[in-house]
């Protein structure tokens, strides 16, 4: 009797493991699709110029300089409380920034502070499209010099 007993505890235990395994691998790609389909969205924004929208990357100076996306505008995290980026609350804004729990806590600082469309992008890394960089003030005297 405990052998059965046992049997079908292993059996019971088996698909639990495969049921789990099944749903995060689900999940992992409806991720993806859904990775792509905001690029895309957010590519298909930028080309567009009658629609009014803010794209606020919330990351800190340096690493906006080092890389970021075309019409993005830099607020860092610690100051998006301070500098909201529009009196309108019906303003389209996009947050990213430098990890998911970084923008995802962006996006509720502005969500809370009364902003209904506001969109979280996700950590930068997840753009697939043009980056836009900024010169250092270093690198321009640096070439300066050796030229």
């Amino acid at each position: 009797m405990t052998q059965v007993l046992t049997a079908a505890g292993v059996g019971i235990s088996f698909l639990v493991g495969i049921t789990y395994y099944l749903r995060k691998r689900i999940n992992k790609r409806r991720e993806i699709r859904n990775d792509l389909s905001l690029n895309s969205n957010l590519m298909k924004l930028i080309e567009q110029d009658q629609y009014e929208y803010y794209l606020l990357d919330v990351r800190s100076e340096n690493e906006y300089r080092k890389g970021h996306i075309p019409t993005a505008i830099n607020v860092p995290y610690g100051r998006l409380s301070a500098y909201l980026p529009s009196e309108n609350l019906f303003s389209n804004m996009v947050v990213y920034g430098r990890s998911p729990l970084q923008s995802s806590r962006a996006s509720s600082i502005l969500s809370d502070s009364g902003y209904f469309n506001v969109t979280n992008f996700g950590p930068f890394f997840k753009w697939r499209g043009a980056v836009n960089r900024l010169e250092n003030k270093k690198q321009n005297a640096r070439k300066k010099i050796s030229s």
